[in-house]
């Protein structure tokens, strides 16, 4: 069977590759000064926006924020943004670099080793990566931070991020847990496999020679074990972690473990809880360690729309990129003879899970299966979810933004506005996400001494919009213009003529 991808406009007028929006070569302003005037500034520092006034930009930095009519010195370029709306470069708080978001991506979930190898669609993706990394700040996402992955592509990174137009990257190595993933060793493991405390404490100091910003652990019970015996095993290497200044990620989605996690020294809970809803003591723990609730509201929707073979793909990509993953889906339904059996097993039964009205006519076992299944895909998971983020929102939690891309069906770049939308959905507003995806992600992992807020000293990262960004159209919007550490790294092509 041969399905075809439905492809979801999320740019409202057509694609990045087929409209008058295009990336242009990095113009360099990075080493002189620039004045970009007749501004409207969300500095995420006020409540209210700077109208009319000026941008100064000096070697690649934030300068001042003057009123428009300020005369402006002759060594300095200006740049008439005619009334368009300046923010912080948005920030990706959760990203897999080492993950395409195609269907060959995660063999360890959908098998399709037999339709492309995993060696093959790692090759495709690291020859890729600068493109699929333009995407990001072509949509106004100028720093990404990859929660995990092998670290043998950090050198890689590092030398992604010499071209202008690359998003900053900060960057985990292998995710310490305590079962193996050999299904994702190609360039050395993904997961780091642990099972005493002693292992984790070598996996973590052996991270920590490493050009890593963030450790992140997985808390979950895969190996039988309690929250509180992980926190025997993980919390030594905690602390080593953070004794050396590096930011501690937990993956937790149910209650119990995220609560442990917290006790034992996460900074950050990078999918939020998503099996319950969280009570008066999570709430009091997470302002007591200060900790940040991180929800990841798309991807775990995506895999369920996977296994139903509706996957909804945004056109906002490069068309290679975007080809490559809708091929790639086309060609997993094409070939279910090759795609694994517990990959036909999820896609025979998925459909009950949200039908289970119509379980009655099933076996004992399969009623079983359809059980497990709506353990892992119910609709209340996401009710949960969204509860949650409103719950922690107001109760005063710390929020940040991440998009788990690069998971089966989230796709880079893109899936940041498909996250957003999430979010507004809900009932987050417009002035909550863009807080959460700038100065809410630069807190969280402490980089707000360079980046997140229009204020002197700052990189000069910034993005500009036709109009205010800060409605409920922000889904809709795309960037005018994008500034990363000063060079002009995009413009819509109407603006550059």
């Amino acid at each position: 069977m041969n399905l075809q991808i439905t492809a979801l406009v999320l740019c409202c007028s057509a694609t990045l590759s087929t409209t008058g929006f295009a990336q242009v070569a990095p113009t360099n302003y990075a080493e002189g000064q620039v004045a970009y005037t007749h501004a409207n500034i969300i500095t995420m520092q006020t409540q209210e926006p700077i109208k009319d006034a000026t941008l100064l930009v000096k070697n690649g930095k934030i300068e001042a924020i003057v009123p428009s009519n300020t005369s402006i010195e002759k060594d300095y370029a200006t740049i008439d943004l005619n009334g368009g709306w300046v923010m912080p470069g948005f920030i990706d708080g959760h990203v897999h670099l080492n993950q395409s978001g195609s269907a060959y991506t995660r063999p360890d979930i959908i098998d399709a080793t037999n339709i492309v190898k995993y060696a093959q669609e790692q090759d495709w993706l690291k020859h890729h990566l600068p493109t699929i990394l333009g995407d990001y700040t072509q949509l106004g996402v100028t720093t990404v931070v990859d929660l995990g992955g092998p670290s043998a592509w950090l050198d890689d990174y590092a030398q992604l991020m010499e071209a202008p137009a690359t998003p900053a990257i900060y960057a985990a190595a292998e995710l310490i847990n305590t079962a193996p993933v050999p299904a994702l060793d190609n360039a050395g493991p993904v997961f780091a496999a642990i099972s005493t405390a002693k292992e984790a404490l070598q996996a973590v100091e052996a991270q920590l020679a490493l050009p890593t910003k963030v450790v992140k652990f997985v808390w979950t019970g895969e190996a039988g074990l309690s929250p509180e015996a992980l926190i025997e095993l993980y919390q030594p290497a905690i602390k080593a972690a953070k004794a050396q200044q590096r930011i501690i990620a937990v993956h937790a989605e149910q209650l119990s473990y995220a609560k442990a996690a917290i006790i034992a020294g996460a900074n950050i809970l990078v999918h939020g809880v998503m099996t319950d809803i969280i009570d008066d003591e999570f709430i009091t723990l997470a302002k007591q360690h200060s900790v940040v609730y991180m929800p990841t509201l798309t991807a775990h929707q995506h895999y369920k729309d996977v296994f139903l073979k509706q996957v909804v793909l945004p056109l906002d990509n490069t068309d290679t990129y975007f080809n490559y993953v809708s091929s790639s889906f086309d060609n997993l339904y094409a070939h279910p003879e090759l795609s694994g059996q517990m990959f036909n097993i999820m896609t025979k039964y998925m459909p009950y899970v949200d039908t289970p009205s119509k379980t009655a006519d099933l076996s004992k076992q399969e009623q079983e299966i359809v059980g497990q299944l709506s353990q892992l895909f119910s609709p209340t998971i996401t009710h949960y979810q969204q509860q949650n983020l409103k719950l922690a929102a107001n109760a005063g939690l710390k929020l940040a933004f991440g998009t788990d891309a690069g998971n089966a069906a989230t796709l880079h770049a893109s899936a940041v506005y498909e996250e957003i939308q999430a979010w507004l959905a809900a009932g987050m507003s417009p002035q909550q996400v863009a807080q959460a995806m700038t100065i809410g992600n630069a807190v969280a992992y402490n980089i707000d001494e360079e980046t997140g807020t229009i204020s002197s000293g700052k990189n000069a990262s910034f993005v500009v919009f036709n109009t205010n960004p800060l409605t409920p159209e922000l889904p809709s919007l795309r960037p005018n213009r994008v500034i990363k550490a000063g060079h002009q790294v995009f413009i819509n092509a109407e603006e550059a003529q």
